[in-house]
């Protein structure tokens, strides 16, 4: 650096130094603070909303976690809930199974069912009792109250398969509750529905009798509820009537059943 540059620069500084004591630099501070204010405030300001902007994807993915928790946390307190709710059902089917085998004279054999028909013609499950439990074919098999379901149809020595009531296939002679006498047949129609046939025209049915088993079958006995009078059919003229029948049970919550089993028919009794 030249003579000459270093005397320059050290007037400037002496002339600024005594402008800055004597305050005649006062206004242009006053300015230049009142530019780069503003300034300064906007590149903080944007300095800032950058920092939120970078945080953003990390704050969302927190929630996201947690909103996955919490998504499980219901789901399981769902199936909890399903479950309990299940328990608790089962348990009072129990009870009332064996409030009614206690209050009845027949010897029973308690079942689960383990599988159900999916066609809705052939209405049809399989309990886990069979053949070594005494059972047999065409035994009654009745749930809660003593609801008749339907008959055993077919056994196996660990299993049995038991054909429902509204099957297709099935056939039960029936009487009206109170009366006792046989008033016609229960026919199956598949889906949940069924039909008394062959009532004489003569026989008073009413909505909402009681149908029940009429006991002329060797294996299920009198008086086991089955369903409501629906509706009755038949013109003046016809021999016969026909009413259809309302069930007293939903088959498809059934889990728990009793096979009504001859006392002379227990296992300890067909060893001897």
């Amino acid at each position: 650096m030249s003579r000459r540059l270093i005397v320059i620069v050290g007037l400037l500084l002496s002339v600024i130094a005594v402008a800055n004591v004597t305050g005649l630099l006062a206004p242009f501070e006053h300015l230049s603070r009142a530019i780069m204010i503003p300034i300064a405030r906007t590149f903080a300001s944007a300095g800032h909303g950058m920092g939120s902007w970078l945080e953003r994807p990390l704050e969302i993915a927190r929630l996201t976690e947690k909103n996955a928790d919490l998504v499980a946390s219901l789901d399981s307190t769902v199936v909890d809930y399903v479950r309990l709710r299940a328990l608790e059902e089962e348990n009072r089917s129990l009870r009332a199974l064996l409030a009614f085998e206690e209050e009845s004279d027949y010897d029973f054999v308690p079942a689960r069912i383990i599988s159900r028909s999916s066609d809705e013609r052939r209405v049809e499950v399989l309990i886990d009792k069979g053949s070594r439990d005494g059972l047999e074919v065409g035994m009654a098999v009745v749930a809660e109250d003593g609801l008749f379901v339907g008959k055993i149809s077919e056994l196996q020595p660990r299993i049995s398969r038991i054909i429902l009531v509204s099957d297709e296939q099935s056939r039960i002679a029936v009487a009206t509750a109170g009366r006792g006498e046989l008033i016609g047949v229960i026919e199956g129609r598949g889906n949940g529905t069924a039909n008394v046939t062959l009532i004489p025209q003569q026989v008073e049915l009413n909505t909402d009798d009681i149908i029940v088993t009429a006991g002329t079958e060797e294996k299920i006995p009198a008086n086991l509820p089955i369903g409501l009078v629906n509706t009755v059919d038949g013109r003046q003229t016809d021999p016969f009537k026909h009413a259809s029948i309302e069930p007293l049970l939903r088959i498809e919550s059934l889990n728990l059943v009793l096979v009504l089993r001859s006392t002379a028919l227990r296992p300890e009794n067909t060893n001897q």
